[in-house]
C-alpha cells in the first residue's frame, strides 16, 4: 500500500513537468514501454514468456516439462549438427555420413514427441476461430472442454497405434533400411513420449474444468 509523501504526490506513480502523474504499469525487462523496445528486446520477452506459460501452468508436471523441454532441444540440436556435417562432408569431401538421412528422421520423430507434451500444456495446438464472435461465453466454455476432451481421445489414439506398430515391429525384427537397426526400440520410445502426451492432456481437462472454467467465470 502506498501513502503519499509531504507534498502530496504519490511516489508509484511517474510524473514530469510536461503532464500530470501516469499510472501505467512498469515493464518487468525494460524501462521503456513495448513501442519503443528494440527487436531484440521484445524477442527475449517472447522466449521468456514462451517458457514462462508452460512453466506456470504445469502444476505438477513441471518438472517433467523442465525435461522434455531440454530433451526437444538437445534433439533439434542434434538434427542441425547431423545436417551441417553431412552437407559438408557430401559437397566438401565427398564423404556424407552413412545413414545421414535416416539419423535425422529419427531424431525428427522424437523431437516431434518430445515437444507435444510441451504443446499440449501450453495449449498451443493449432486452431481456427472463425465463429467466435458468434458464439456466447457459456458455449465457448463447454466448446472447449469438448476440444479437450477430443484431443485427449485422438492423442490416445495415436498412441495405440504406436504401440501396435511397436509391437508388430519387434515380432518381425523390423530393421531401417539404410542403417539396417532395429526400429522397434525408437518406436517404443515414441509410444512413451506419446503416453506422456496423453496423461498430459488428461490433466489439462481435469484442471480447465475444475480450476480454469471457475477462475473464467469469477472474471466475467
Amino acid at each position: 500500500m502506498s501513502h503519499p509523501d509531504d507534498n502530496g504526490a504519490d511516489p508509484l506513480k511517474s510524473s514530469s513537468a510536461d503532464g500530470p502523474a501516469s499510472d501505467s504499469p512498469a515493464y518487468p525487462n525494460s524501462d521503456a514501454p513495448p513501442d519503443e523496445l528494440g527487436t531484440d528486446e521484445l524477442a527475449a520477452d517472447e522466449f521468456a514468456e514462451d517458457f514462462r506459460i508452460p512453466e506456470s501452468v504445469a502444476g505438477h508436471f513441471r518438472w517433467p516439462v523442465r525435461i522434455l523441454t531440454a530433451m526437444a532441444a538437445l534433439f533439434m540440436l542434434g538434427i542441425a549438427a547431423v545436417t551441417v556435417v553431412d552437407v559438408t562432408g557430401r559437397y566438401a569431401f565427398n564423404s556424407p555420413i552413412p545413414g545421414g538421412v535416416e539419423v535425422i528422421e529419427f531424431l525428427l520423430g522424437l523431437t516431434i514427441f518430445s515437444a507435444l507434451p510441451l504443446v499440449t500444456v501450453k495449449r498451443s495446438h493449432i486452431t481456427v476461430e472463425l465463429f467466435d464472435g458468434f458464439m456466447s461465453a457459456r458455449f465457448k466454455k463447454i466448446r472447449e472442454a469438448l476440444v479437450l476432451i477430443a484431443s485427449v481421445g485422438m492423442i490416445v489414439f495415436i498412441t495405440e497405434r504406436m504401440w501396435s506398430t511397436a509391437i508388430y515391429m519387434l515380432e518381425n525384427d523390423e530393421i531401417s533400411l539404410h542403417l539396417e537397426v532395429e526400429t522397434a526400440p525408437l518406436l517404443f520410445m515414441l509410444t512413451g513420449l506419446s503416453a506422456i502426451s496423453a496423461v498430459t492432456q488428461i490433466y489439462m481437462v481435469w484442471k480447465y474444468l475444475s480450476v480454469d472454467i471457475h477462475a473464467k467465470g469469477r472474471a466475467s
